[in-house]
């Protein structure tokens, strides 16, 4: 089965738990993995202490995080998140919401790319200027880092595929 971007979310993870074990062992992808863990750290501590996390918990599944926002999302992503907590959500907690919320926020560890990098207008007319920018240095370095993870593996998958 070949899964894309737009492919249903179950389809996504059912892809990401078939091909873990080709990935979870690699040398590089291990290093990268555990930069990646700490530079998420570094970003949700930040978006805590600038008071970006309850904003975003205030609204939950009325706007960015809504029902609809997972068929965006990378199945590579998907893959880190497993091979980061070793498990992903496999059903819907919030009938309105994203496939990964619950009431406790996000289930993922390791978020897509579109989930960190949005900031909404009320965060815009909330936050400091300067506290959205700390935020965007530290949260941008995972961003960068997500990016190169996603394509270590998949060099690794096609590296597989063609021998």
């Amino acid at each position: 089965m070949r899964v894309t971007q737009f492919s249903p979310i179950e389809e996504k993870i059912e892809w990401a738990e078939r091909n873990l074990d080709l990935v979870k062992s690699d040398g590089k992808i291990k290093k990268l993995i555990e930069e990646l863990e700490k530079i998420a750290d570094e970003c949700e501590k930040c978006l805590a202490e600038v008071g970006i996390t309850t904003l975003c918990a205030g609204c939950g599944n009325k706007s960015c995080c809504g029902r609809g926002i997972e068929d965006k999302f990378d199945p590579v992503v998907i893959l880190i998140n497993l091979l980061v907590k070793g498990e992903v959500p496999k059903k819907r907690e919030i009938d309105n919401g994203c496939f990964f919320l619950s009431e406790g926020g996000c289930k993922l560890r390791i978020k897509e790319i579109i989930c960190i990098n949005y900031l909404c207008k009320k965060i815009y007319d909330t936050i400091a200027l300067k506290e959205i920018i700390r935020v965007q240095k530290i949260c941008g370095k995972e961003m960068e880092l997500i990016f190169r993870v996603c394509e270590e593996i998949k060099r690794k998958l096609r590296d597989l595929n063609d021998s």
